[in-house]
């Protein structure tokens, strides 16, 4: 491989090549100094292990403040930026330099992709690596409330492909009972939440790896699993329900105006917080739609739904500042209250979040910069409502964040995977937007243009033929062959999830989208049919290979059958022919349900599961139905 080839993700801030190679003979060590902390030594056993798994060299850890006779070795250097180092080979060995331990592991992710790329030869070129990241905070947000739980295999196997990225936070996003609360054995007890001992094991993981693991607890709006249950209804603005911007929906808001809320919530918290050792707690408090049609009505009337806002989330900040953390919050509900940003304590993170092309929005930023908040920008994967990606609009959207996050002077970059409504996504299919959202926080202006695409083939899926990365990312522009809209997805999830086969469900008609038409449908299945020849001309090596492939698969049978879904409703057909073709939908769509189901219970608990399905089975129903009216007729 040349130097032209070598690929890495995040692309550094500076390399020069120079001449020749080092050659990693099979006798070495790798060497830190002799004051080496506890961290440091596990970075280099972490170095040991890749040696050894990468190469099948066994390099011992030795210690010494003269450097000079190992092959790999670390040196600390103060004048280095906080999470920098520099990474030079030359034909007498490998040196990294640092300044905190994070930069010396960091250093090391960067040496795992040139071994990677070089383990057949056991030559990597000589050249040196000067690098320090953008922004400070560089983290995923993993929806885990939709249904959808990891086990902790896929936890972990998240939080390892983090690391190679250099991401430094990861928040699991919570509401509802996918956290096994103590205080609350009721309300999860039939079903698989992760556990205060789980986050414990996953915090030092996460810890080894130099990931912080920050809790995340919607805490004011997204409350529905515990307001439609009698014991906590009372503590919600709208006990009967309220008006949503679908139209009526179940109490999904606390109220703000009772006392009893917050001793609500001081139990929750005092449940799920020591799990965590962050300093930081995010604490939602976004989407509070019913705010001021029910118990807080009229003080919103007399004082002004922003103030009542306000006031609630400074009572917040006071409860989190007691349990010994940093509160984060969604920003966009007190981004549209300028006038009261200045009362916000200084200590707070507001959280500016966004997920279409153009987004996040530029002026609430510079407000944001301007008032001294503290802020990260909130960009997406953009793969809920979507079931293959939105590959597009994800790269739009995470860059605008990372520019505008760099302009106006965001500490942080928090890329959200959400799961919105029932996770029909699949694990991979979150994967180029982590990867590319790492590399845009990492450095925004070297990364642009980063080979997503090779860094999937050649890092994740391990594929010899070079030909997954570009269809995972080719598989995501399929929304692009459907006319544009103002859905938050493609056209062909509303077809499966919302519209159906009788068109009954009027949770969308506040958009007043158009119809999708023949030519959407069609355009859809040539495309996604065209793609099947690509995934059968892979070679993936990854140890979960197998199960990649059903999971891609299973996204196409899915998306096939919305787009035959769609043409059967606008096609007239003789009694016989609907018949059949009814047939044959009920039989493809069990079987992709049945696979959906096995690929579920390879990375996912099973509570939730049925769940997911939900709307699937109804659309099967719907078939069932339809075909019985035929035969009676």
């Amino acid at each position: 491989m040349t130097t032209e080839q070598v690929l890495f993700v995040p692309s550094p801030r500076e390399v020069r090549y120079m001449p020749g190679f080092y050659t990693i003979f099979r006798e070495g060590s790798v060497c830190v100094p002799t004051d080496s902390n506890e961290r440091l030594v596990k970075i280099a056993e972490r170095t040991q292990h890749m040696i050894q798994e990468l190469m099948g060299h066994d390099y011992p850890v030795s210690f010494g403040n003269d450097l000079s006779d190992a092959q790999i070795s670390f040196e600390r250097k103060e004048d280095l930026p906080s999470e920098g180092y520099t990474l030079e080979i030359s034909q007498g060995g490998v040196f990294i330099e640092f300044n905190d331990e994070a930069g010396a592991f960091h250093a090391v992710s960067t040496l795992k992709q040139l071994l990677v790329q070089h383990k057949n030869d056991a030559k990597i070129p000589c050249l040196y690596i000067s690098d320090y990241p953008d922004f400070g905070a560089r983290g995923v947000m993993l929806d885990i409330s939709r249904d959808r739980i990891p086990t902790m295999e896929t936890l972990y196997r998240i939080v390892e492909f983090m690391a190679d990225l250099k991401l430094n936070q990861l928040q699991l996003y919570m509401e509802g009972f996918s956290y096994a609360y103590p205080s609350f054995p009721d309300v999860w007890k039939e079903q698989t939440p992760v556990t205060p001992e789980e986050i414990k094991l996953l915090d030092q993981y996460c810890k080894d790896r130099f990931i912080d693991l920050v809790p995340n607890q919607n805490s004011f709006g997204h409350m529905t699993p515990w307001l439609i249950r009698e014991e906590f209804n009372a503590l919600s603005e709208c006990p009967d329900g309220c008006i949503a911007p679908w139209g009526w929906y179940q109490p999904m808001t606390l109220n703000p105006v009772d006392p009893d809320v917050f001793k609500f919530l001081e139990r929750t918290f005092d449940d799920l917080l020591p799990a965590f050792s962050s300093r930081y707690f995010n604490v939602g408090c976004d989407e509070t739609f019913e705010l001021g049609q029910g118990k807080s009505k009229e003080q919103c009337e007399e004082r002004g739904k922003g103030i009542v806002y306000l006031e609630y989330l400074l009572k917040l900040h006071e409860l989190v500042g007691k349990k010994g953390k940093k509160m984060m919050f969604w920003a966009e509900i007190i981004a549209t209250h300028p006038e009261l940003i200045p009362q916000l304590p200084k200590d707070l993170i507001a959280l500016e979040w966004g997920y279409a092309a153009d987004e996040p929005n530029p002026a609430h930023c510079e407000t944001l910069m301007k008032s001294g908040i503290p802020y990260y920008v909130c960009p997406g994967t953009s793969t809920w409502n979507t079931i293959g990606g939105l590959t597009d609009n994800m790269k739009s959207n995470l860059r605008n964040a990372a520019t505008l996050g760099k302009k106006f002077g965001a500490i942080g970059y928090l890329n959200t995977d959400w799961g919105s409504p029932h996770h029909w996504h699949h694990l991979p299919i979150s994967y180029p937007g982590f990867i590319y959202g790492a590399a845009l926080s990492w450095g925004v202006d070297q990364n642009i243009d980063v080979d997503i695409a090779g860094y999937l083939d050649r890092f994740v899926f391990l594929d010899r033929n070079l030909n997954m990365g570009q269809f995972a990312l080719d598989l995501g522009n399929y929304y692009l062959q459907e006319q544009k809209t103002n859905f938050d997805g493609s056209g062909i999830f509303r077809t499966l999830y919302y519209d159906q086969l009788k068109d009954t469900n009027k949770d969308l008609e506040r958009l007043n989208l158009p119809k999708l038409n023949r030519e959407d449908f069609e355009g859809v299945e040539k495309y996604v049919t065209n793609l099947l020849g690509v995934l059968e001309q892979v070679d993936l090596q990854c140890d979960d290979a197998d199960l990649v492939i059903a999971e891609y698969g299973n996204a196409i049978d899915l998306i096939l059958h919305g787009a035959k879904l769609g043409q059967f409703k606008l096609s007239s057909l003789e009694e016989a022919v609907r018949k059949e073709r009814l047939s044959v939908m009920i039989q493809e769509l069990n079987g992709i349900m049945s696979n959906y189901e096995q690929i579920w219970l390879s990375r996912n608990r099973v509570g939730g599961m049925k769940e997911s399905l939900m709307n699937l089975e109804k659309l099967a129903d719907e078939y069932s139905e339809a075909l019985k009216e035929l035969r009676h007729q």
